[in-house]
């Protein structure tokens, strides 16, 4: 794997900000992107995420990600349906609740969704002690604009 490059400062404000109890127990990049997150296990069923570029936040377990929704039986803001669907059809040995913010330099719009996506996927490698490959990432997040965005 290769080396991190820092990881914006942003990131780790807000995480400070949204979690301030504990630093980040792990700080992964997307492989080829500029695109960070930082996460701490929680010990929930939770998937609480805020996004260091909107100011926005959610909440998703794996089950109200299966139809859609957040904990608090919401539709899932545009932003967070690809982490939501990573989320879902990754195929990994645990999904524990997970506090994380995420953040990158892509363009707004669905550019940026989608690199989140990429971006969620190493994540859960990193949580499963797997290392994230670049090409396998990219086939489940277009696996997710198919199956679980556009459908």
């Amino acid at each position: 794997m290769t080396p991190l490059s820092d990881p914006p400062i942003r990131l780790l404000a807000k995480f400070e900000q949204l979690f301030p109890l504990t630093p980040p127990q792990m700080i992964v990049q997307a492989p080829g992107r500029e695109m960070w997150a930082a996460a701490n296990i929680n010990g929930t069923a939770h998937i609480s995420v805020g996004n260091a570029e909107t100011n926005a936040q959610t909440s998703f377990s794996y089950q109200s990600a299966k139809i859609k929704q957040t904990t608090k039986r919401r539709p899932l803001p545009t932003w967070a349906r690809y982490l939501a669907g990573v989320s879902v059809l990754i195929d990994v040995p645990e999904m524990p609740g997970i506090d994380a913010v995420v953040c990158g330099n892509e363009p707004a719009g669905p550019r940026y969704e989608y690199a989140l996506g990429i971006l969620f996927g190493a994540l859960w490698r990193e949580v499963n002690g797997q290392t994230p490959d670049e090409n396998e990432l990219r086939e489940l997040t277009e696996r997710v604009r198919r199956e679980y965005i556009g459908g």
